[in-house]
Parts: structure tokens; sequence; C-alpha cells
């Protein structure tokens, strides 16, 4: 028998959002408490009906992806000046 005070939590499109962000910014809810809370809040958003509990989660989430943003590796992605370069033709003379 499932305990009454447990509650089942689904993925939907919260979780989704969240799953993508993370995988963007190279972070495994398998090895960073944050990235995990940010997992089950975004789960727990899915599933309740109820708003003030979706307000709350809501609440905790953007805190805790903060946290996960504010601890992620820095990503190269380059600027105007790298992506113009990349596209000017090499003389090959």
């Amino acid at each position: 028998m499932s305990d009454p005070g447990t509650k089942r939590v689904r993925a939907g499109a919260v979780a989704k959002g969240t799953r993508a962000e993370l995988d963007d910014l190279g972070v495994s809810p398998d090895s960073n408490a944050s990235a995990a809370a940010a997992m089950r809040l975004a789960k727990l958003m899915d599933s309740t009906a109820d708003p003030k509990e979706v307000a709350a989660a809501a609440r905790e989430l953007r805190q805790a992806m903060n946290t996960v943003r504010g601890l992620a590796p820095p990503k190269d992605r380059g600027d105007k000046i790298d992506e113009l370069a990349a596209r000017r033709p090499r003389n090959t003379a």
C-alpha cells in the first residue's frame, strides 16, 4: 500500500523545459543536488493543481535554477567577431 502522505509526481512541460535547460548548461541532476532539486520541483509543478503549491514550487524552482546557472561552467559560444571571421574566405595563395 502507498503512504497517504506521498504524492505521485509526473514529468510534464515544466520538467521537460527544466531538463532541456540543465542539458544546455551541461549540469546533470545525478551529480548536482541543486539540479536534482530543480527537477523534483518541476515535476511537482507538473503534478499539482493547487495554485498555492504551484506558486511555492515555482519560486523554489527559480531559486534552484539560479544556483545551478551560477555554478555551471561557462560556455565558449564566441561572439559576432568570431562568427564573421569564420565566414570570411581564406586566401590559399
